[in-house]
């Protein structure tokens, strides 16, 4: 069954990490942009989490995780190959109506990490479900090959020419007409350069 995608506000909600390694690192890496709170609880951690809590931008706590680590947590990431503490951490989240992906587990998820493709305000996010994750990660690459670089200017364009219309379908089909002509001539570059 798939999973519905659903985009929330992160910015300043507490994100718990466990995991400290190469998988931890890159969800953290992938969360920043989003602006939580992010707390990292593991013995030990790679150098970029060192220097993410050098820089004052994530917490750490270097010791094994304890539950009341989560108790506080809008959301929390399991990056460690424990079944074991997976679980416990899942039936935990569960329990206390808190988020939680275990990385490469679905069955300890209430979410899956979509594969991120973020261009300024335009995110897009590629799942197969937790069926085969690198399927979603070549797809995630092959949409970034795709988009224009210039994506944030036609958002800011788009939006302001958006909150200058009255709402209604009038507004809708407008928007629409224009975004068409701006792909038609971002696809007739592509197409040129290549």
């Amino acid at each position: 069954m798939p999973y519905f995608p659903l985009f929330i506000e992160l910015k300043g909600r507490q994100v718990v990490v466990i995991g400290g390694g190469k998988v931890a690192s890159r969800k953290v890496e992938k969360l920043l942009p989003f602006e939580p709170k992010i707390r990292v609880v593991a013995p030990k951690v790679s150098s970029y989490i060192e220097n993410l809590e050098r820089e004052g931008r994530i917490e750490l706590i270097r010791r094994k995780v304890r539950l009341k680590d989560l108790s506080d947590a809008f959301m929390v990431i399991v990056a460690v190959d424990s079944l074991r503490l997976q679980e416990r951490v899942y039936k935990y989240c569960l329990r206390k109506g808190i988020h939680c992906n275990a990385v490469d587990s679905p069955d300890f998820c209430t979410f899956l990490f979509p594969a991120l493709v973020l261009r300024g305000s335009l995110v897009v996010g590629v799942s197969t479900s937790g069926k085969v994750p690198a399927l979603a990660r070549a797809v995630r690459e092959y949409l970034e090959t795709c988009l224009p670089d210039n994506l944030e200017s036609l958002i800011g364009e788009l939006e302001t020419l958006r909150k200058s219309l009255p709402k209604g379908e009038e507004r809708a089909e407008r928007l629409m007409q224009v975004i068409k002509e701006k792909m038609n001539t971002i696809l007739q570059r592509l197409q040129k350069s290549i």
